[in-house]
């Protein structure tokens, strides 16, 4: 049986490595792709997700749950790592790529092309979107984030990122279309 969070935290709150070790074993994968995605740099990412940590293990003496989950309050201190990042080097924070690796296993080379083909049509819409917009978008399908862990991260309403999602699904529909609409236009 898998031991809950709140439990976890009171242990690791008194510095118990088993409890430390748990709580990074947990969470770490989400961090590092909700990292990695912005940087697009693996050895960014994986400077970056070590920070969260050790803020986490600095910070978790003074942790209260206030019906927070807890991986939305290691997401914040991600986020809070982001900014300060790119405040310091005036780089915009969010970032798309085509390094986006397809995990599935190879299969059909035919498959493939037309897999990277809208992989790539995909990545070209995204980048047409707000850069908020492209944000909601990763942390809700790339992150696998809800809609109340991606409000709290952006200090938004729940009702301005469902609102922003459905925008931002609509015109990447649009955006989609485009190109099949003109050839039919053509035909």
């Amino acid at each position: 049986m898998k031991t809950s969070d709140d439990a976890i935290i009171r242990r690791a709150q008194a510095l118990d490595p088993g409890a430390l070790a748990e709580l990074y074993d947990r969470h770490f994968d989400g961090i590092y792709r909700y990292l990695y995605t912005r940087v697009r740099h693996q050895a960014d990412a994986e400077d970056l997700t070590e920070q969260v940590f050790l803020k986490m293990v600095d910070s978790l003496p003074r942790y209260r749950p206030r019906g927070v989950a807890f991986s939305s309050w290691l997401y914040r201190i991600a986020h809070n790592m982001l900014v300060d990042r790119y405040r310091r080097s005036g780089r915009n924070p969010v970032e798309l790529t085509e390094q986006v690796r397809d995990s599935r296993p190879q299969g059909d080379p035919a498959a493939m092309a037309q897999n990277s083909e809208d992989r790539r049509r995909l990545l070209e819409a995204m980048r047409r979107l707000t850069p908020e917009q492209q944000q909601v978008i990763a942390m809700r399908f790339i992150d696998n984030l809800d809609v109340d862990e991606i409000a709290r991260l952006t200090r938004r309403r729940p009702g301005a990122i469902h609102s922003m999602q459905h925008r931002a699904l609509a015109s990447l529909y649009r955006f989609l279309l485009e190109p099949e609409e003109v050839e039919a236009r053509r035909a």
